[in-house]
């Protein structure tokens, strides 16, 4: 499987079919947004804190994440990776970090 690659076609998650959304959102089970918690946000982050919630919602999450395209437009199955950009929903101060 390759990795994201900047200098290929993508797409933003929200520019998706709906059936590409849901396969991406079945997919990428690691990603901290209000209707979706993996397993390392219950743990401890800095000094004892919360992990912060990275995108408000997965529509948040995928209206900010990048994911690898053909030249068609459709997702790329040779890729596993994608590119996410937080918006941080409850800590403003961490978005230009």
């Amino acid at each position: 499987m390759a990795h994201f690659n900047y200098n290929k076609p993508s797409k933003l998650g929200s520019e998706l079919t709906l059936e590409a959304q849901r396969y991406v959102l079945a997919a990428y089970v690691h990603r901290f947004t209000g209707d979706n918690k993996p397993d390392w946000a219950s743990k401890e982050w800095k000094d004892g804190q919360p992990y912060p919630l990275q995108f408000k919602d997965d529509k948040d999450w995928l209206a900010n994440t990048r994911f690898q395209t053909i030249k068609a437009g459709s997702l790329d199955s040779r890729c596993n990776g994608c590119h996410s950009v937080p918006t941080w929903p409850n800590n403003s101060e961490l978005r230009n970090k």
